[in-house]
């Protein structure tokens, strides 16, 4: 991107003040928020290394419930009709299942490895069908884990079933994030929006815990920026009164918003970037934003994203 270490013309930041209201520590401490539970979706691939190095950090903060989710797709493929092809479907289901039961072995092989129990799901269908299965195991679940997209549209489906179908929080962990550890300093990409607040809600339990969380929007256009500082203000107070210090931070027009606040990220050395999913379509080639895809494209520390 090219601007990676540069300030990014920020208008300023402030400290939120301790507002009326705000708990003390001990009633902090009796509303603080948790990590019941939490799945990770693991394929036998190159990311499933990094994913598993968050879930172990996760568990040990939280001793949440730890289950390991794998979706393996059946390939769909045209079957013409005619003499002969009816045991075609029947092979290409067990073909996808043998593939399966490889990557399968590969997945339980590293979660023995681990020094604790981690439940293994494994579903087997049509792509199709895979994407109910990870909504609804999604919805009973504080946060799910999965690796970036990148650009492979299966994976893109498991994502857009957690944040869109299930409405759930996900954490995106990039591939080469092999180290994980609790995080300090976090960045909250702000927008005044529903998908945003459902964000900033299912971070609490990582927020309560930082040491520094920045509050950062960046103006949609030049016109726009002093329309953004109250429910900036409003967030802040709330977060206060949650026990978390908040500074926040105003950033003028940037022709790609994502870059800007990867930017600030890196400024401060963000642990954990917090931002809404912004779907501008549910069409399957139009599911993300773009703000969103280049969060997910480009962001090298752990995204906590929602819907």
């Amino acid at each position: 991107m090219g601007t990676i270490g540069m300030r990014a013309g920020a208008e300023g930041g402030a400290r939120a003040p301790d507002f009326e209201g705000a708990p003390s520590s001990r009633s902090r401490r009796d509303r603080s928020h948790g990590i019941a539970d939490l799945a990770v979706h693991l394929d036998g691939g190159n990311q499933d290394a990094a994913k598993i190095a968050h879930l172990q950090t996760i568990r040990a903060i939280f001793g949440a419930h730890a289950e390991a989710f794998f979706a393996n797709p059946i390939p769909t493929a045209f079957i013409p009709i005619g003499p002969g092809y009816e045991g075609l479907p029947a092979e290409i289901w067990a073909e996808g299942a043998a593939a399966g039961d490889v990557a399968e072995k590969t997945i339980r092989a590293r979660l023995d490895k681990l020094g604790f129990a981690v439940e293994l799901r494994r579903v087997d269908g049509m792509p199709h069908e895979l994407a109910p299965a990870t909504a609804t195991l999604a919805r009973s679940l504080d946060l799910f884990l999965l690796g970036r997209p990148n650009g492979d549209r299966w994976l893109a489906d498991i994502l857009e079933a957690v944040l869109f179908d299930a409405g759930a929080a996900a954490l995106v962990i990039p591939p080469d994030a092999a180290t994980s550890k609790d995080p300090q300093t976090i960045l909250i990409g702000w927008r005044d929006s529903t998908e945003c607040s459902h964000a900033i809600a299912a971070s609490l339990p990582f927020l309560e815990r930082a040491r520094q969380v920045h509050l950062v929007s960046v103006a949609e256009t030049s016109s726009s920026e002093e329309k953004r500082i109250e429910p900036a203000a409003d967030m802040a107070k709330h977060l206060s009164r949650h026990g978390i210090s908040v500074e926040v931070r105003h950033l003028p027009k940037w022709n790609y918003p994502a870059e800007a606040l990867l930017n600030e990220a890196a400024i401060v050395g963000a642990d954990l970037l917090v931002a809404g999913a912004y779907g501008r379509s549910r069409l399957r080639e139009m599911i993300f934003g773009g703000v969103t895809r280049a969060l997910l494209r480009d962001c090298p520390i752990p995204l906590l994203m929602a819907h």
